[in-house]
């Protein structure tokens, strides 16, 4: 059965044809010009046998390079790369560099293709320079493309501030704002720049930091829950708390990872009953079962492992979460003295489906995992994955 590549030579095939008949019309009776729809014949045959590594091979000899054929070139390459035969694409797209008829337009899109061979096969310092070179000597929309690239290869190789700078020479719109898909990767950029500064106790340039990511994206829950580390770090408690507390109004699904420091400074500065007081008002404004399973917490040290079981299976029967579930059966075993054996299996049971699955999940493309990525290492996107529930 002809797979997606051998369906898209096809294609290839169709255009190369319709390019040679197209020369065909022109070439004089008389002409001593080689005859070349053998060559096509003969790559249709392949590609018909499906042997598409011959039939590519075929079609580029059969074919010149003019400005009626580079498409055809060019789609033959990005073929190849997609096929993973990176090495086959860089050397379709170098051959046509070498040839000398290519237009300076011409050349420049073919730096572009070669450039993205380069980035598949991990080649990034040529691909950095082959892209540096082409935003000097290109307009929109291709400046803007190499631009997204050369970001792209920033972020893989952490250079963080490099691909800030990148993204500060996109195109603008709206009074000289950036679109908002690239303002949520500076922040992100930002923000790493600022864990880094965190790691080596460096505060100011991690406030500094922090506040440029707020600026880029001000419903960036993760410089809040940084700045509320950072401040935690530096004993202010409260400001910690109040950083904190954005992150409910910025985005919900990451409440579990505001909440152990949020804990942890309202414990530090004897508030646990005016946390106890915030985490019900959550409740009230439809937050989750992180918040449940919170003040389940807080409610066994105040009033008892059973009250605090109990609250807990209301939740656990309207919104089942296997976190919850836990928390509940392991409530309500450190209620009795001689737990029922049955409980207690089941309680291993589920901290056994607990341990195998996923603790979060990207939104975007599916990805589950055990630990949080800010970038989900899947889909390459920011801010996606999120706590599983």
């Amino acid at each position: 059965m002809m797979d997606w590549g051998l369906l898209v030579l096809v294609l290839v095939a169709i255009a190369i044809g319709f390019a040679l008949g197209r020369r065909s019309t022109r070439v004089p009776e008389n002409s001593d010009a080689p005859a070349l729809e053998p060559h096509y014949i003969q790559g249709l045959n392949y590609l018909l046998n499906e042997q598409p590594d011959e039939a590519i091979d075929t079609f580029i000899d059969a074919l010149d390079v003019n400005t009626e054929t580079l498409e055809t070139h060019l789609a033959l390459g990005n073929l190849l790369r997609k096929r993973g035969e990176v090495g086959r694409a860089i050397k379709i797209h170098q051959n046509l560099l070498a040839r000398p008829g290519l237009g300076s337009e011409q050349s420049r899109q073919v730096q572009l293709e070669l450039s993205r061979d380069f980035i598949k096969s991990g080649l990034l310092d040529r691909a950095e320079m082959l892209l540096k070179e082409l935003v000097e000597t290109t307009v929109h929309p291709m400046r803007t493309q190499c631009l997204e690239y050369l970001i792209e290869i920033y972020r893989d190789e952490k250079e963080w501030q490099t691909g800030i700078d990148m993204i500060n020479k996109l195109p603008s719109r709206r009074f000289s704002r950036l679109p908002d898909e690239w303002r949520l990767v500076q922040s992100h950029f930002y923000c790493e720049l600022a864990e880094e500064a965190l790691r080596r106790s460096d505060y100011l340039a991690a406030r500094r930091h922090l506040k440029a990511a707020s600026l880029a994206d001000k419903q960036s829950a993760r410089a809040s829950i940084l700045l509320a580390e950072l401040e935690y770090r530096l004993g202010q408690y409260k400001e910690a708390v109040k950083a904190l507390k954005q992150v409910f109004y910025q985005d919900p699904a990451l409440l579990p990872e505001a909440l152990p420091l949020l804990i942890t400074c309202h414990r530090a500065t004897g508030r646990l009953p005016q946390l106890r007081a915030y985490l019900n008002e959550l409740l009230e404004q439809g937050a989750s079962t992180p918040v449940v399973m919170a003040l389940a917490e807080l409610m066994a040290k105040d009033e008892g492992v059973v009250p605090a079981a109990k609250f807990l299976g209301v939740s656990v029967a309207k919104s089942p979460s296997l976190k919850a579930a836990e928390q509940m059966l392991s409530l309500q075993l450190a209620g009795y003295q001689n737990p029922p054996e049955s409980m207690a299996l089941a309680d291993t049971v589920i901290r056994r489906l607990q341990k195998a699955s996923p603790q979060y999940r990207c939104h975007n493309c599916g990805f589950a995992g055990q630990h949080m990525h800010w970038l989900c290492p899947s889909c390459k996107t920011w801010g996606n994955v999120k706590p599983v529930e």
